[in-house]
């Protein structure tokens, strides 16, 4: 799975037709690609965006998910460039939604990700989120990216749960652009490619690390295509990964 951030364009409308033709429960989807008729494409196109604020609605960027393996939409986020009254509430920054064909395999996680890229080229440092706390999938997914449970409100008979990703202290991402090797892994993002873990704290570990590698004909571990490290919504995961690397250290320590 190698997923991408992209806008809608013409090329891309057997992908949208094919995915909203599954999405037949309209009201997990984000408003933003189910307010308007998708078979009516030219239409569909030019009204998908709020381009000028009104009393209700502020400039907003819809992206669609797109795995480029497999070449199909997997997804959608809108991206809101500000927040009124209404969403500082309710709404938030970020709406996002997986076709249901692809839910349980960490796309969401994966999306807010590539989300939190774009907030930051808009300028916006704090992201809220915001999702129903019945729908805890939602709410791990918000919080691998590093959000921060604000408080629980009730509106129209449902509690939700308010996040705030803080984008100017995020210590989950580090990018060293001036490194002749970056990105260093192929075919790498380099838009969301973390370096905050330049060489792998988990290596150590063999098979026991969680990454995509292989071995070579001579025994050596071979990490080229791992990109586990150098995403930030893993950043967690390494962490509670490193106390296996210090007892293996303790047990070389115990054997010397």
């Amino acid at each position: 799975m190698k997923l991408r951030l992209v806008k809608l364009e013409p090329k891309y409308r057997p992908q949208l037709e094919e995915m909203l033709a599954e999405w037949t429960n309209e009201q997990d989807a984000p408003y933003s690609i189910r307010k308007n008729d998708y078979r009516d494409f030219d239409h569909y196109l030019a009204n998908l965006e709020v381009k000028e604020a009104t009393e209700h609605l502020v400039p907003d960027s819809t992206y669609f998910c797109l795995d480029e393996e497999q070449n199909v939409f997997v997804g959608a986020v809108n991206i809101r460039h500000r927040l009124n009254e209404g969403l500082l509430r309710t709404g938030g920054h970020i709406g996002d939604g997986v076709r249901p064909s692809w839910r349980g395999q960490g796309v969401a996680t994966r999306m807010i990700a590539l989300a939190l890229v774009k907030c930051k080229q808009l300028g916006i440092d704090r992201v809220l989120m915001v999702c129903n706390k019945d729908n805890p999938a939602s709410a791990r997914s918000i919080q691998k990216n590093g959000g921060v449970l604000e408080n629980e409100i009730e509106a129209d008979g449902v509690v939700q749960q308010r996040y705030w990703i803080n984008l100017q202290t995020h210590y989950d991402f580090f990018q060293n652009r001036d490194c002749e090797y970056f990105p260093c892994h192929p075919g790498a993002d380099p838009e969301t490619f973390s370096c905050l873990f330049c060489y792998c704290p988990l290596y150590c570990l063999g098979d026991r690390c969680g990454g995509n590698f292989t071995y070579t004909d001579s025994g050596v571990k071979d990490c080229t295509h791992c990109l586990r490290p150098h995403r930030r919504e893993n950043y967690g995961s390494i962490c509670n990964s490193m106390s296996a690397v210090l007892e293996l250290a303790k047990k070389k320590r115990e054997k010397s």
